[in-house]
């Protein structure tokens, strides 16, 4: 009769340490997942998405839906008909339906900033829309980009605009690209 009781203890502690131990790898792995998920950046969740169409929440704007072109290391560029709109990642609030597959910045594309952009639009000389507010959208060409700010030369004078202020910039699309 001993035997059977001292039998049966050690089978229940054996049960109750597997259990216990499988709980453990549950949180373990639940963990793992975590830091994981904790690593992923919105834009490598959008990169997946490049040449889709995507649904963007813009401050003080309505929602931009168009066909996703690029994506940098601080801004997105989206193609809207014949216009390409270049948004800095201080503007997006909301993106919908992203998926949940990743794909990791290539070294470009972990450089490319918005003023690596700015400074490609002042070499090409293109008449670029820059905006600013709901209803605040200066036009002209870029003459000169700082390290937070640039200037945009429009009708004979030239206008400095914080890099933070800049909801979008607007410019005709390349077709050659």
């Amino acid at each position: 009769m001993k035997d059977k009781y001292l039998f049966e203890l050690e089978r229940n502690l054996e049960l109750q340490a597997a259990g216990f131990l499988m709980q453990k790898e549950s949180i373990l792995l639940q963990s793992q997942i975590r830091t994981e998920q904790f690593q992923i950046n919105l834009f490598d969740r959008l990169r997946s998405d490049i040449s889709k169409e995507v649904c963007i929440e813009i401050n003080e704007l309505k929602t931009i839906t168009g066909k996703l072109c690029e994506v940098a290391s601080d801004h997105i560029c989206v193609e809207l008909g014949q216009k390409e709109l270049t948004f800095p990642v201080q503007s997006i609030q909301a993106i919908r339906n992203l998926g949940n597959r990743t794909k990791s910045a290539s070294v470009l594309q972990s450089k490319w900033n918005f003023q690596s952009f700015l400074r490609s639009n002042l070499i090409e000389k293109k008449q670029v829309a820059i905006c600013i507010g709901k209803s605040n959208i200066l036009s002209g060409t870029i003459s000169a980009v700082y390290l937070d700010h640039f200037d945009v030369f429009n009708d004979q004078s030239t206008i400095s605009i914080f890099n933070h202020c800049v909801i979008y910039v607007s410019k005709d699309r390349d077709f050659d690209e």
